[in-house]
């Protein structure tokens, strides 16, 4: 799986961000439909989402550029997700035998 990073400065921290495939495919995707004025519905058929979901990842592209398809959620923990010891003690556990 490839990938690709780019640099994110927010509130004064600068990180590396790395785009998930989906979301490379989106960034070009949609950079190209920008620069070359293309065909809007024959892009949404493309990317499997709706026209006017392509109006706003234009719209977002044209302000952060590739920062608009990092997904906001990326670097935060599942509010369901369980501790790491906590997933240690149940797999330590689990090999036990009886």
């Amino acid at each position: 799986m490839s990938h690709c990073y780019i640099i994110c400065q927010r509130g004064g921290i600068i990180r590396k961000v790395e785009l998930r495939m989906n979301e490379k495919e989106k960034c070009e995707v949609i950079k190209e439909l920008v620069n070359h004025n293309g065909n809007k519905n024959r892009t949404s058929k493309k990317l499997g989402i709706s026209r006017r979901q392509i109006d706003c990842l234009i719209i977002k592209y044209k302000e952060k550029g590739k920062f608009a398809f990092i997904d906001g959620n990326q670097s935060k923990k599942p509010v369901n997700a369980l501790d790491k010891s906590i997933s240690e003690d149940i797999f330590q556990i689990s090999r036990v035998e009886f």
